[in-house]
């Protein structure tokens, strides 16, 4: 009977390690896999909804002030297997609108940013960001302004969807380097309270669907 026993008691100890062995094997989460499937396989082109979802925001300062204003653009992000590959942001240069300034003022801040001494709206109406890629946190591409192209990279933050797009990123530029030289630091001699900073600041908001 002792052995009987003993033959059960070695049967189930064998079989409970049996069952453990099983449940290490079924850890594996097969929900992790079929996320990142998901993700790899989004792809297409998306085209950035020309609304306040989509905007860009622009601040300029000299000694003791700063001015602030949005430029209207367009374009479109191209996607394959969840990365972003490369785009075409397209700024209409004419639709610079200051927006901490009101009536005359701003009227004049307007005419002034789109005359010859800064963007001369009349000879270079857009500027553009071809974008060559993303690493997950640098955006890349080549930014052009009055025909002035120049390769840029700055930290983004870009969701990606089946459906669209929305991201957000925040940079400077010199805007020596792109002609821009209007009572900048180094450039000429003017008076101290005239200078102009020569960076410029820019907040990117996209929001693109399919």
């Amino acid at each position: 009977m002792k052995k009987v026993i003993l033959s059960i008691a070695t049967i189930a100890l064998l079989t409970s390690c049996g069952g453990e062995e099983k449940k290490e094997v079924s850890n594996i989460d097969p929900t992790k896999k079929e996320t990142q499937q998901i993700k790899t396989s989004v792809s297409g082109t998306f085209n950035v909804v020309a609304d306040s979802t989509s905007n860009l925001t622009w601040t300029g300062s000299a000694i003791g002030k700063s001015h602030y204003g949005t430029v209207d653009y367009k374009g479109s992000l191209t996607v394959k297997e969840g990365q972003i590959i490369g785009g075409n942001l397209v700024f209409d240069m004419a639709t610079i609108d200051t927006q901490d300034q009101e009536g005359k003022m701003k009227d004049y801040l307007d005419g002034h940013l789109k005359n010859h001494e800064f963007f001369h709206v009349d000879s270079f109406p857009t500027s553009k960001l071809v974008i060559k890629g993303f690493d997950g946190e640098n955006l890349k591409g080549d930014l052009t302004i009055k025909d002035v192209t120049k390769s840029i990279s700055f930290p983004a933050t870009v969701t990606i969807t089946e459906s669209s797009i929305q991201g957000s990123a925040e940079f400077s530029i010199d805007r020596t380097e792109y002609g821009i030289t209007h009572n900048a630091k180094g450039f000429m001699e003017v008076a101290k309270d005239k200078l102009i900073n020569n960076e410029v600041s820019f907040k990117v908001k996209i929001n693109a669907f399919k």
